[in-house]
């Protein structure tokens, strides 16, 4: 990556993230991968982080921001330039500890070394005049009446989306998931069974100094020191990956044993296939699916890399009914796509593009994924649903709808290790649902059913 070295090396890897982002929609984890290898200090990837998902947390308001400042009508302000000043809106406000001299000057000089000198001159008296009303001015303070438009100032959760939510949750559910929101996530690690044992890998990885934590799930543990766990030998050698506790769910629920065949539908990125095949001691026969035939080669590298051999890849169209599958599998697994309202903390750009419409198409693909998926269960086989949404429209709306049109189907009780299911909302029979600031990490519901 070109870059002007005067400028801080955190701020160039930010905008870069944030463009990926902004500009051609990419997730903030795979653009965070691709840029962040030339980060080599532990504090310019800590700020660039903060950079990257305080700005993506504080769209909302630092966009209004920018509409106040600008001579210039928004729409008509350079994408890449409207990225330049609410990041740097952003540490202006946002983060006290850094200078507003090194803020306002790597803004500028960013500008001019990735658009243009004249650009460069628009962004600084942008910010200097930003500096000058100061934030008591430009933010709105005043208390909004409205619960929907108070939770919008001060968490940035979109109008739209509150009232899309308020009909199935209280107002005191959704402040708290307002805030779990702007908290950063916990990071958490699974233990690769097929390569190591849970108190081998926790004694390794706390040799030195304690960089992780027992869960409440055997295999899994929470990154208290995230850096140095990511930096360690077992990460990479595969003998630990990054799941989230919730996620890790979905193999347990499913209880898969050695010897069963198992089809994990909308495998990508293929974690899931990993745990049950971890949790099976690599005696289930695996199938993992998906659509995209980059995906299904990622997958290839990323079993390879853990030691797995017993999964087959599958290049499939998990919304058209595919006859070669039909009653093969005695446990199916469909982590469906979703609107992924459960995961919003970990990756605010999800924010940016949903609405009504793109859920209310989304739940038709779940629908279609489901009915597919029930049609490759063996008699008395498992079919596990799960999503990472909190909407019950794309949850237990569904299941709801499948399972009163499907009387050869019902609720299966969930069996998950000691000390879990305490933690857990559980509604009746075979459901889960799971919220931000629960205890067990990303929001996630999972439902269990088994066939005639």
């Amino acid at each position: 990556m070109a870059i002007d070295k005067t400028i801080g090396i955190a701020r160039h890897v930010g905008y870069k993230v944030l463009c990926d982002v902004y500009l051609k929609g990419a997730y903030s984890n795979l653009s965070i991968q691709k840029h962040f290898s030339v980060l080599k200090k532990s504090e310019d990837r800590a700020l660039a982080t903060a950079i990257i998902f305080g700005t993506l947390k504080k769209n909302i308001q630092l966009t209004k921001v920018v509409q106040k400042l600008s001579s210039i009508a928004y729409e008509q302000i350079k994408p890449e330039i409207a990225v330049l000043i609410k990041s740097a809106l952003y540490q202006l406000f946002y983060m006290d500890r850094l200078p507003a001299y090194a803020v306002v000057n790597d803004s500028v000089n960013l500008t001019k070394f990735y658009i243009s000198s004249k650009s460069g001159s628009f962004v600084n008296a942008v910010l200097r005049s930003a500096l000058r009303q100061g934030k008591a001015s430009l933010f709105d303070e005043e208390k909004q009446e409205d619960f929907c438009a108070s939770l919008e100032k001060d968490y940035d959760i979109p109008d739209w989306l509150c009232h899309y939510l308020k009909n199935d949750f209280s107002q005191s559910f959704l402040h708290q998931w307002a805030q779990a929101y702007q908290r950063s996530p916990k990071m958490y690690v699974r233990v690769n069974l097929l390569k190591i044992s849970v108190e081998q890998a926790f004694d390794l990885l706390n040799k030195e100094q304690t960089v992780c934590a027992k869960t409440i799930l055997p295999d899994v543990f929470e990154a208290v020191v995230a850096s140095e766990v990511l930096r360690s030998k077992l990460f990479s050698e595969g003998a630990i990956v990054v799941q989230d506790m919730s996620s890790a769910l979905c193999a347990y629920a499913l209880e898969a044993q050695a010897g069963d065949s198992v089809l994990d539908l909308c495998a990508a990125p293929g974690g899931k296939s990993l745990h049950i095949a971890s949790l099976t001691a690599g005696r289930a026969h695996i199938t993992a699916c998906d659509i995209y035939k980059n995906k299904t080669l990622f997958m290839k590298k990323q079993f390879a890399a853990m030691g797995v051999g017993n999964i087959q890849i599958c290049r499939n169209d998990a919304t058209v009914f595919n006859p070669a599958f039909e009653k093969k599998f005695d446990r199916v697994l469909t982590d469906v796509p979703c609107s992924g309202l459960g995961v919003i903390q970990r990756k605010p750009e999800i924010l940016l593009h949903l609405n009504e419409k793109k859920i209310a198409d989304l739940v038709q693909i779940q629908k279609s994924i489901l009915e597919n998926a029930a049609k490759y269960v063996k008699p008395k086989g498992v079919l596990v649903y799960s999503t990472c949404s909190i909407n019950p429209r794309e949850n237990r709306y569904v299941t709801e709808a499948f399972l009163s049109a499907n009387t050869h189907f019902s609720y299966s009780s969930v069996s998950l290790p000691k000390g879990a299911t305490e933690h857990l909302t559980n509604l009746p029979d075979g459901e889960i649902e799971i919220y931000p600031g629960d205890s067990f990490g990303d929001g996630f519901y999972i439902c269990k059913m088994q066939r005639a």
